[in-house]
């Protein structure tokens, strides 16, 4: 048999196809990092915890418009200096050991307001859509199969095996209302607790699971002409993909994307505490001499929820392959099929799909952050960062979108005009990465991932930029008037040796 190119099986996974396809060209695209570490974030604290709104340093924030976007994967490095020899700068190893995964986002920020009634309370109104993308156990066969630019003879006439495969795309949008409060002193610190009630709205989702499909990459000899063609052989196993009605109109309706369909509540928790190097005497959390914190620790849970798709808004096609065998011609998509509904229609007629239309439940990326913050001086801080994906069942049949395991360690410098940040970050899909953003007035840019996709390789790609406007100016601190007594705790009447 003659070698032929990667695209030659790949195309016998018609439901892959299809969800890369749709997730890929037809959407066309952690959020914010870096700046998300900044007590200059605004309404983007409440990205990863509610809480965090009561440190913005600026009496109220006004958000205009922001993008954020990201893919990442564990297979595929790219380097930007290799960029223009054969294979544009990507690599991978040969042969691929462990099962591939992919993530994919893009996430909006509407217009937002943030506003600090006082010290001790803040609340903040922020709109936001998302588009989430994750493929899980993509199969090392697969992989080695497809992805070289021809198959290797090993792969020719040998059982290959696809186990357990699933993928997930989710479109949604959220209105949140957060409230963060000042709960509670202590002699050397402050409290803090917040959460966000979210109004949810189904925009659009794919869901796709594979079940022990195995098959056989040979030759034969075709029927209808007479002439010899790569075909896959003997295909066993089950395909599953369920989604909206509406991926046959994505876009066309604008009303679309303001209507609440499919609606659903979320919520985001959060607490942290503030260590500071002054006596909390008058309970109040900005001074002077008490604004920063020496260091804060913080935990929070975000994105607590679903959106339930019910069966008459939804499709879907079940694939039952027993010893079946197809030509790589009649695998391949036709020209003229570039839209959803086509490319599913095709695949359903080529493999006699069950038609069905099940409710799809989606459940949110529910993430824990563990952080920690340290400031060295005025200017000069850390934050360390840990998220936590929580997702309750075995990712192969999970039906929602999940963050990765992550780590970041965010260097800041930054003054109330002006801040500069440099992620670094390692997480369980696109692995090692480091970053830069940058604030000046209004505008934010950054990415996790530019100064290593500079400089070495890279798994994944992201940028972002946020356009908002500070209002107001720095909140001053006004002293206390002489004659008003502080409620003081025993241990601040004995470190000042008050009289009892």
């Amino acid at each position: 048999m003659q070698p032929k190119t990667r695209i030659v099986c790949y195309h016998y996974f018609g439901g892959l196809v299809l969800l890369l396809n749709v997730v890929v060209y037809k959407v066309n695209a952690q959020s914010f990092t870096g700046y998300h570490s900044s007590p200059y974030a605004g309404v983007y604290s409440t990205i990863t915890s509610p809480a965090d709104i009561l440190n913005y340093r600026v009496r109220a924030d006004l958000n205009l418009v922001s993008l954020s976007t990201e893919l990442g994967n564990n297979i595929f490095k790219f380097s930007y200096k290799n960029r223009n020899d054969d294979k544009g700068g990507f690599s991978y190893p040969d042969p691929i050991t462990k099962k591939g995964k992919f993530l994919g986002l893009t996430d909006v920020f509407g217009p937002s307001l943030l506003v600090k009634w006082n010290d001790k309370n803040a609340i903040a109104l922020t709109t936001r859509a998302r588009v989430m993308a994750n493929l899980h156990g993509i199969a090392t066969d697969l992989l080695n199969s497809t992805v070289p630019d021809f198959i290797d003879p090993r792969y020719i006439g040998t059982p290959l095996s696809i186990s357990n495969m699933s993928a997930n795309m989710h479109a949604w949008k959220e209105v949140a209302l957060t409230y963060s409060r000042q709960v509670a002193n202590t002699d050397y610190g402050v409290w803090k607790a917040g959460a966000s009630l979210k109004l949810l709205g189904g925009f659009a989702a794919v869901s796709f699971t594979s079940n022990n499909i195995s098959f056989i990459h040979d030759s034969i000899i075709d029927p209808t002409d007479g002439k010899k063609k790569d075909a896959i052989i003997n295909t066993t196993g089950n395909i599953a993909l369920s989604y909206t009605k509406n991926l046959d109109s994505l876009g066309a309706n604008s009303s679309d994307y303001l209507n609440f369909s499919h609606p659903s509540l979320g919520l985001d928790i959060g607490v942290s505490y503030e260590f500071r190097d002054e006596m909390q005497v008058y309970e109040t959390q900005y001074s002077d001499k008490t604004a920063n914190y020496i260091w804060k620790a913080g935990a929070s849970i975000t994105d607590i929820g679903f959106v339930k798709y019910n069966k008459d808004g939804m499709k879907g096609i079940t694939i039952a392959s027993a010893g079946k065998t197809y030509t790589t011609d009649q695998l391949t998509v036709p020209s003229d099929s570039t839209e959803a509904y086509q490319i599913i229609n095709y695949y359903k007629n080529l493999f006699n799909a069950r038609t069905e239309g099940n409710t799809l439940v989606m459940q949110l990326p529910t993430t824990l952050h563990l952080t920690y913050d340290r400031y060295f001086n005025k200017w000069l801080g850390v934050q360390a960062q840990v998220n936590v994906p929580l997702v309750f069942t075995r990712l192969s049949y999970y039906n929602g979108n999940y963050n990765p395991l992550g780590l970041y360690i965010t260097p800041r410098a930054e003054i109330p005009q002006a801040g500069f940040y440099m992620p670094i970050s390692y997480n369980s899909i696109s692995g090692f990465k480091v970053g830069a953003a940058l604030r000046l007035g209004p505008l934010v840019i950054g990415s996790s991932s530019v100064i290593n996709m500079r400089v070495a390789k890279t798994k994944a790609f992201d940028g972002y930029f946020i356009l908002r406007i500070p209002l107001f100016s720095f909140r001053e601190y006004k002293e206390k008037k002489i004659n008003d007594t502080p409620r003081l705790t025993k241990k601040q009447r004995r470190l000042l040796d008050c009289p009892k």
